[in-house]
């Protein structure tokens, strides 16, 4: 069990005293500073400083705080050597007020049966952290560099030559790929196609339908495989079922499955995970067609308002 941390008004004063003895640090740490993680009249020093700070672009004397929070603050002598203290201690101290105050606030949250809210409270609360890194150094090691990226995520080609030579061998592995179009342009039909190839070079693939029934969806497909018009599939089943059949041998798994509109994330990962145990196969990708359809977990918003809707999906 970790320690329970004391955060006395004397270490509270003392977090102030280096911010304002080296600017340095405060510009390290401004991103998670908030006053509202302070005690007491500490509190008002750090609101001064903060909005002194963002208008002037420099910190305040503390004659200047004095004046105006009606607080004495001394400057520290040295502190050099302690920077890296300050700013492990300080990160520390910011993450956890923000769940302490987060878990507060949730109760009323979940008395109102905001569930969603009390989840992305706590999350944001525990994701609070300053940035260490510094980023890629693009010159300094371009085989490890690749390298790595080819292991961890690499390509899957999308089966069309001219896509992937679009996007440099095709859609990387781990990101999300919004395709868009206007209404009828096709976008079922390319993620239907888009599906199969992957299908057919051996990935486990989830289509999840959120309009077309997956009875149609899957007709549509076998429209693809056969390389049949829609109008045949049914006068020619005999050949379709043995193309569909022969294809499926040497494919990887396919799985086709319609969802309400209005279904969120959450109803997606439950299925998958249910998939996955039940077949005994992890997904390697996902089509959700589409994104329009999809319901945020985390904030009500009204269905029409697409552009808001889409962001918090």
């Amino acid at each position: 069990m970790s320690e329970v941390k004391n955060y006395s008004a004397d270490l509270q004063k003392l977090f102030v005293q280096f911010m304002l003895t080296d600017p340095q640090l405060f510009t390290r740490i401004m991103g998670i500073v908030d006053e509202r993680h302070f005690d007491r009249p500490i509190r008002d020093i750090v609101k001064f400083l903060i909005s002194y700070s963002n208008e002037y672009q420099t910190m305040p004397t503390v004659e200047q705080i004095k004046a105006e929070t009606g607080q004495e603050i001394e400057l520290l002598d040295d502190i050099e050597k302690h920077s890296e203290w300050f700013i492990d201690e300080f990160e520390t101290f910011c993450r956890h007020k923000a769940i302490e105050r987060a878990i507060v606030n949730s109760a009323d949250l979940l008395e109102e049966g905001k569930y969603g809210e009390v989840e992305t409270t706590i999350k944001d609360a525990v994701q609070i952290g300053l940035t260490r890194s510094l980023g890629t150094d693009y010159f300094d090691d371009p085989r490890k560099r690749l390298e790595y990226l080819k292991e961890n995520n690499g390509q899957i080609c999308t089966g069309w030559k001219d896509l992937d030579d679009k996007l440099y061998g095709g859609i990387n592995r781990g990101e999300v790929t919004i395709f868009a179009g206007s209404s009828g342009s096709g976008k079922s039909l390319f993620m239907q196609n888009l599906s199969l190839n992957w299908a057919q070079t051996g990935l486990n693939v989830a289509y999840i339908t959120l309009e077309l029934s997956e009875e149609l969806s899957a007709m549509r497909i076998d429209a693809m495989v056969t390389d049949k018009s829609t109008r045949r599939i049914f006068k020619e089943l005999d050949d379709v079922e043995l193309k569909v059949k022969t294809v499926g041998k040497k494919a990887g798994m396919l799985r086709i499955k319609y969802m309400s509109s209005g279904s969120t994330i959450n109803d997606v990962r439950s299925y998958l995970k249910e998939l996955q145990i039940v077949t005994g196969k992890v997904v390697d990708c996902v089509c959700i067609d589409y994104l329009d359809l999809v319901m945020p977990i985390t904030k009500k918003v009204a269905p029409g308002d697409l552009f808001i809707k889409d962001k918090y999906v």
